[in-house]
C-alpha cells in the first residue's frame, strides 16, 4: 500500500506522480504533484491542464483559492486522480479539483496535491535520506494488482 514519491533534482521539493482524468472531457494525462500539506484542496496548474488538453473555455465551476501569494479565482472540475503503488495496486480518488486559470504568473506554478488526498495517507518525509513514501489509508476505489 505504498506509493513512492521523489524529491525534485534542483528544487528538492516533494513530488508524487499521478494520473488525472477529466470524465466530462474524456481527457487523461500524467501529472507531477507537489505534496503540499498547506493546501486545503488539490490544484492543477494551467501548464499541466493545457498539456492534458483541457479547453479553458469549457470550464464552468469557480472557486477562490487562497495561498501565501494571495487569492486566485480557479475553475472547479470533477476529476479522478489515480496513483499506482509499488505493489501494482491502483488507488483512485474522485473529487472536484481546482484548475488555475492561465496567466503569465501562473505558468510556473506546480500542480498541488492537497489535504483532500494527503489526509487519507500517511507520509514519510525524510529528505536527508531522499525518502518520500505515502502509505494509503483509504481511497475511493482500490484496484488490486493483477497476478
Amino acid at each position: 500500500r505504498l506509493i513512492a514519491g521523489r524529491f525534485g533534482d534542483t528544487s528538492g521539493r516533494p513530488y508524487v506522480e499521478g494520473r488525472l482524468h477529466f470524465p466530462r472531457f474524456d481527457l487523461t494525462g500524467s501529472v507531477s504533484f507537489l505534496a503540499d500539506t498547506g493546501a486545503d484542496a488539490s490544484l492543477v496548474s494551467p501548464g499541466d491542464a493545457g498539456r492534458i488538453g483541457v479547453d479553458f473555455g469549457q470550464l464552468e465551476g469557480r472557486t477562490e483559492s487562497v495561498g501565501l501569494g494571495g487569492s486566485v479565482e480557479c475553475y472547479v472540475e470533477r476529476a479522478w486522480v489515480v496513483f499506482t503503488g509499488g505493489d501494482g495496486e491502483v488507488y483512485v480518488y474522485a473529487l472536484d479539483i481546482e484548475i488555475a486559470p492561465p496567466s503569465p504568473d501562473a505558468l510556473a506554478l506546480p500542480s498541488l496535491l492537497g489535504r483532500d488526498i494527503l489526509d487519507r495517507w500517511r507520509m514519510v518525509y525524510d529528505p536527508s535520506y531522499r525518502l518520500l513514501e505515502f502509505e494509503v489509508r483509504t481511497a475511493d476505489l482500490t484496484i488490486g494488482a493483477s497476478a
